[in-house]
């Protein structure tokens, strides 16, 4: 069961980064706004996925109960029709292959006086450029476009100060999209135990896992809910929890991210112990974020290679709530759920667990 687990989770995550293998060496062509523009759908999906599927039904209101159930969660977020592309402006470092050709856009080639000050002072500052193209999820064949601005840069060649006229130019990344999807999939184990006074644990984790060219991978997850009818007096016909939840995952060095979830969630149930069908809903707050560390290949300057960049960003999920509507269905120790979740990322999560 454990190597079933472990490898329907790594499965999930390895297509939830859309071929990640080829994810570093795409972030190394690109720097800046078009890096994180390029990568921000997937930040949001799987932060949505991550905040899922935490509850199936709310704890009983008992002040001591065993409960423990153990199972594999499914989660399936979908995109919006406008993730596939992006427009936007920002700063961008170019490299020194881009500055050749944005030079000989402008009449200005190898061997021309200044020329490797000049790609010299381009690839050495941030420029503020449009950017536009397909995102991570989009057409590979819709390559991220960035516009060189028209600029005058001056300078110093043999103690002399020269100023250059610089044309406007689209500069072809030669970056498209790395797979084409409507959804990002994942998977998690998870283990319920419960109840004290009306209180349930949750837990999500894997040992440490090395997957080959992505580096070692790292997931724990924690939640808690409470049934506040274990201290309250006034009767109420169902069973309702305040909840709260919150997980890291980690790949390598390169990708980190964290979410957060917290609310109120209600159910009740129909039927006897072993043979029963529980409808449940619930409103979450919810926010998730996304950590990327990688190195930028700025390329050869003045026939001397430069040194590349060691580059940060980090980027907030879309998604802020969630409406959660769904139905838990139980067949002996067997319990099968299936909900749909509104927010700004819609999405979709079941799961099968073995319980008593």
């Amino acid at each position: 069961m454990k190597k079933t687990v472990l490898f329907l989770v790594i499965l999930a995550v390895s297509f939830a980064f859309a071929q990640a293998q080829t994810l570093d060496e795409t972030l190394e062509s690109l720097s800046g706004q078009a890096a994180e523009s390029y990568v921000a759908p997937i930040v949001s999906a799987f932060g949505t996925n991550l905040n899922g599927v935490w509850f199936h039904r709310a704890p009983k209101n008992d002040f001591f109960g065993l409960n423990v159930e153990f199972g594999v969660v499914f989660m399936a977020s979908m995109f919006p029709a406008d993730d596939k592309s992006f427009n936007a402006t920002g700063s961008f470092q170019f490299t020194a292959t881009q500055a050749g050709a944005i030079l000989a856009n402008s009449g200005i080639n190898s061997g021309d006086l200044g020329y490797n000050e000049l790609v010299n002072a381009i690839v050495s500052q941030d420029i503020e450029i449009g950017i536009h193209g397909a995102t991570i999820i989009g057409d590979p064949d819709e390559h991220v476009m960035i516009e060189s601005p028209q600029q005058t840069i001056t300078v110093d060649v043999a103690g002399n100060p020269l100023a250059f006229d610089i044309a406007s130019y689209g500069v072809d990344s030669g970056i498209g999209g790395l797979v084409e999807m409507d959804m990002l999939p994942l998977a998690a184990p998870q283990l319920k135990i419960g109840t004290i006074f009306g209180t349930k644990a949750t837990f999500r984790y894997l040992p440490p896992y090395k997957i080959p060219d992505l580096g070692e991978f790292k997931y724990f997850g924690f939640g808690i809910q409470h049934n506040p009818k274990a201290w309250l007096k006034a009767p109420i016909p169902f069973q309702i929890c305040l909840s709260y939840f919150t997980q890291t995952m980690s790949l390598g060095k390169a990708v980190t991210a964290t979410s957060t979830a917290f609310g109120i969630n209600a159910s009740k149930t129909f039927g006897f112990k072993f043979l029963s069908i529980t409808p449940y809903a619930g409103y979450m707050l919810e926010s998730s974020n996304m950590i990327f560390k990688y190195t930028y290949e700025i390329g050869d300057v003045n026939g001397v290679p430069a040194e590349p960049l060691d580059v940060k960003f980090d980027i907030d999920g879309k998604n802020k709530n969630r409406l959660t509507l769904g139905a838990t269905f139980r067949l002996g120790v067997f319990n099968i759920n299936a909900d749909y979740n509104i927010g700004k990322y819609d999405s979709m999560t079941a799961g099968f667990a073995i319980g008593f």
